[in-house]
């Protein structure tokens, strides 16, 4: 970069940063004379990169690109600050089927059961032994979270890291594995309320296997057989009701700081789960919708909450759209800052 571009993109900056009142200190900045010193030492490996594009190491060789925005080549300095955008008037985000980055598909054809990674296989980890069964059972696909989405909800929770956590649609338990396995690990005493009615499976799309009766008996004995008895409570019946019923206990545990919506997936469905959740959740507290691409997953209930919940909720959120492997039925994300 030349000095007249240097001394430029210092005065942009420093007026897109103080505003008009900073043009002044910006004229006297770019007005003072840049002395550039003399180039640094090369480290040991510009050659080698610069040469070949890549890094030898003992264990084989690596990509690598030389550096390429110094202010002069190969004098390891660059300038003092990066120069600002130009902004746009009257940006607006665009509609979904215009985004550059939209994933459909991640295989070929459409799966028909998930793949366990190899790298999930940990011999010593009862909860993640359980799961490995879950999910080679014919009733996990397509309704359950793939793999891939439950170590992403995993990781949230982690990182979250909530004491309280409402989940709706249990189904077989895999997300409520996944959750209180999260809460067992952050150590500190979390617990999932599970909600689901716990009714009969029928056969479906992709799902040739029923269960007549016996799933809340199926599924707490997964969390037991996975040593994370501690860490949930299950609230068989109709979720918004059950919800409700429980407002006492979980404000009496400080509310709820993580919901995981994933029950009926109609419109009222979704919205009456909300409805019941939202007094409960805490401020700066995350609210998790499943299946919210309805071109790929075919519910409209999560994405109707996803693009409205500023209009029909009573609180103030922040919304994100997550994408999901290997099939894209969307995970949205909302967090609550009113």
């Amino acid at each position: 970069m030349s000095e007249s571009s240097l001394k430029k993109a210092i005065k942009r900056v420093v007026v897109a940063v103080a505003g008009p009142s900073g043009a002044g200190r910006a004229k006297a900045i770019v007005n003072t004379t840049i002395n550039v010193p003399p180039p640094l030492p090369l480290p040991s490996w510009r050659d080698e990169v610069e040469a070949t594009g890549r890094l030898e190491t003992p264990y084989g060789a690596v990509r690598a690109v030389a550096p390429r925005g110094e202010l002069s080549p190969r004098s390891g300095r660059y300038p003092h600050v990066v120069p600002g955008p130009e902004v746009p008037a009257g940006k607006r985000p665009l509609p979904m089927d215009r985004l550059a980055y939209y994933p459909r598909w991640h295989l070929p054809e459409h799966p028909r059961s998930w793949v366990w990674p190899n790298y999930l296989d940990a011999q010593n980890c009862r909860w993640l032994g359980v799961l490995k069964d879950l999910y080679s059972s014919p009733f996990s696909f397509p309704s359950s979270l793939a793999p891939e989405s439950g170590l992403l909800v995993h990781s949230i929770i982690r990182n979250h890291r909530p004491k309280v956590v409402i989940e709706t649609g249990s189904f077989i338990g895999v997300s409520t594995l996944w959750i209180a396995a999260a809460l067992q690990e952050n150590g500190d005493g979390g617990v999932v309320h599970a909600f689901d009615d716990f009714g009969p499976i029928e056969p479906g799309p992709w799902r040739e296997v029923a269960m007549p009766t016996g799933r809340l008996e199926f599924v707490a004995g997964n969390v037991a057989r996975a040593g994370l008895t501690d860490h949930v409570v299950f609230h068989p019946g109709n979720s918004s009701f059950e919800i409700r019923a429980a407002h006492e206990e979980i404000r009496g545990a400080g509310g709820c700081q993580l919901a995981f919506l994933d029950a009926d997936h109609g419109v009222i469905g979704v919205w009456q789960d909300f409805w019941a959740t939202e007094p409960l959740l805490n401020t700066g507290g995350l609210v998790l919708l499943h299946d919210t691409f309805p071109a790929y997953c075919g519910h409209d209930g999560p994405r109707h909450l996803l693009d409205h919940v500023n209009q029909q909720g009573a609180g103030v959120y922040e919304k994100l759209d997550l994408y999901l492997a290997p099939m894209n039925y969307g995970l949205g994300m909302i967090r609550r800052v009113g």
